[in-house]
């Protein structure tokens, strides 16, 4: 009984100091500011990784998983997923981690041998729900995709599996439903994460990526080897509203592209001696300018807002560490960071 009053009186004193003082300034996370470079690794050596790059100092610190946990994340990085106050970090090689976003401590895992080839990651209530291509049969195609299931926002085993069109990619929840697009099958499905039940099927022209928001609306980036399309989605009953075609030839496999300014897109296409940026309308899909950065071996895009550059990773052949370019509204080059192998992504805070 002592012990407890003696606990009331500090808990007293404590909020009597909170409600008599200013505000204290609680100081942010180590990566809570500045840019994080997501490095896929190379296939075979598992050694993908988190860079952070502070555009202020120009300083940069490697390997911050491994840092801060003590152990390296092992994984070929797929994607990572900011929700709330935590990074999903998505490996195609069977795993997902979870970090705490300020310092990148860990928090949990996925855990089991639920996964096989996991890509993307979405937060439906406390449940996560992870799009994975399955096993690959003998023709190298994957008829067995499923959505993997956790019940809980800091992992665990994994309690159920969608069965979904072939080749899920990313997701994306909207109006309750969760959206996935099924690059190999040339569709997008609607999941309802409450039944965790395939509720209908979309077909779209091209094999289809990632969506994303402009102003008001969802979109859906799709590729060929001879076109993009911008499929803008109703969010009410998920039919296409219209789409938007670009022929572009040779844009890289991996979708990856970045949304700029007024409605501008840059995509990475290959081919040739070099690599180009090009930039596209979203709205009218024209192509806006046809060479905005050329160089070799484009791998990742992103557009930082606030500085109005975008960012090229560059995976050196895969021989080694890439780099990261950046560059300014007029295409011209403005430094280069160092980075790890196959820098594929990036979020910016």
């Amino acid at each position: 009984m002592k012990r407890i009053n003696l606990l009331i009186f500090w808990i007293g004193i404590g909020l009597s100091f909170s409600c008599s003082t200013d505000p204290v300034d609680v100081p942010k996370g180590e990566f809570e500011k500045g840019v994080l470079i997501v490095n896929e690794g190379a296939f075979g050596a598992n050694d993908g990784e988190v860079y952070h790059y502070d555009p202020q100092t120009g300083e940069v610190q490697q390997d911050i998983f491994e840092k801060v946990n003590h152990r390296p994340f092992a994984g070929l990085i797929q994607d990572m997923v900011a929700h709330a106050e935590n990074f999903y970090i998505v490996a195609n090689t069977g795993k997902v981690e979870v970090v705490r976003s300020s310092d990148f401590q860990s928090l949990g895992a996925v855990s089991g041998n639920g996964l096989e080839n996991c890509r993307h990651l979405a937060v439906a209530g406390d449940k996560l729900f992870i799009s994975d291509w399955g096993p690959y049969d003998n023709a190298w195609a994957n008829p067995d995709s499923f959505l993997a299931v956790v019940e809980g926002p800091e992992g665990g085993a994994v309690s159920n599996k969608i069965s979904v069109p072939s080749r899920p990619e990313g997701l994306f929840v909207a109006n309750g439903k969760i959206l996935t697009a099924c690059s190999a099958a040339g569709v997008f499905a609607v999941i309802d994460p409450e039944k965790e039940e395939l509720e209908s099927i979309v077909p779209v022209d091209g094999a289809p990526f990632s969506f994303f928001e402009y102003e008001t609306g969802i979109y859906l980036y799709a590729r060929t080897d001879e076109a993009i399309y911008f499929h803008r989605i109703n969010p009410n009953d998920f039919s296409i509203l219209n789409t938007v075609e670009t022929a572009l030839t040779n844009t890289i496999y991996n979708g990856n592209f970045a949304l700029g300014e007024n409605g501008e897109v840059y995509v990475i296409t290959s081919g040739g001696t070099s690599d180009k940026v090009v930039v596209v309308s979203l709205i009218s899909g024209d192509i806006i300018n046809e060479a905005f950065y050329s160089g070799a071996d484009f791998y990742g895009l992103g557009y930082h807002k606030s500085e109005k550059t975008l960012y090229i990773g560059e995976h050196n052949g895969w021989q080694g560490n890439g780099s990261v370019k950046k560059i300014n509204a007029e295409g011209e080059l403005t430094g280069t960071i160092a980075a790890g192998r196959g820098p594929s992504g990036f979020i910016f805070r």
